[in-house]
């Protein structure tokens, strides 16, 4: 059976990291924790719960997080069935609902996996984010996504190797999505009840996706400054 390795990237999430990796620990051979530029405890609870550890100093980057945890899963010699899983740290015990990701990649149905959570309704922002988002992967894909910016993702080795780069910061979704689909990768999107924390309609909420439409908007025009597989 192919073998399952989960990759969490975290940015002060000590207050869920342990539930996440204790919800994994139960999907996954090896759970990898990317302590992104940290200034809680994240790393330590995460080492308590069962993970492998790294940590990135500096500016917090989700895309550059994701790739220190792929390379350091490309280190142990995965074969092209083996699957990856990658799951936002704050899901917590919900991290346990991702079993319908690897089982629709595991079924061969499916390359990549994409997870629905259930709407956020007004714990969310406006969704101008995500339309723009949508808008972006109609445009180089031709399909329609529910969930585009959707971190919980299960992808088939074979598939995820065969890219180069990925795309900077919030970006990393919907760069990956787009360069899948165009290496032939089978790409769908399933419903899972997972659930994770709002950034809400806060000013920080609002900076949060400022951010993000910025990096999908570089995503979008073909950047991809992180360096896979080094």
């Amino acid at each position: 059976m192919s073998r399952v390795f989960a990759v969490v990237p975290a940015h002060n999430e000590s207050s869920s990291v342990a539930h996440t990796v204790t919800a994994l620990k139960g999907l996954a051979s090896e759970v990898v924790v990317v302590a992104d530029a940290c200034d809680d405890n994240t790393a330590e609870r995460a080492r308590e719960a069962g993970a492998i550890v790294l940590e990135r100093a500096g500016r917090g980057d989700k895309g550059r997080a994701l790739a220190q945890g792929l390379n350091l899963v490309a280190q142990q010699s995965p074969e092209a069935e083996d699957i990856v899983l990658l799951v936002d740290a704050d899901t917590g015990e919900s991290a346990g609902e991702s079993i319908h990701l690897v089982e629709a990649v595991r079924g061969g149905q499916l390359d990549l996996a994409i997870g629905v959570l259930p709407p956020a309704g007004r714990h969310g922002g406006f969704g101008l984010v995500a339309r723009f988002a949508r808008w972006v992967l109609r445009k180089h894909t031709g399909r329609r996504f529910r969930a585009p910016l959707s971190g919980q993702r299960a992808v088939r080795w074979s598939a995820i190797s065969r890219l180069n780069a990925l795309a900077t910061g919030f970006g990393v979704e919907v760069g990956m999505t787009i360069d899948l689909v165009r290496c032939g990768a089978r790409v769908g999107e399933v419903e899972v009840q997972m659930s994770h924390r709002f950034t809400g309609r806060s000013w920080r909420g609002f900076l949060h996706r400022g951010r993000q439409g910025w990096h999908v908007l570089l995503a979008s025009i073909g950047l991809r400054r992180v360096t896979l597989w080094r």
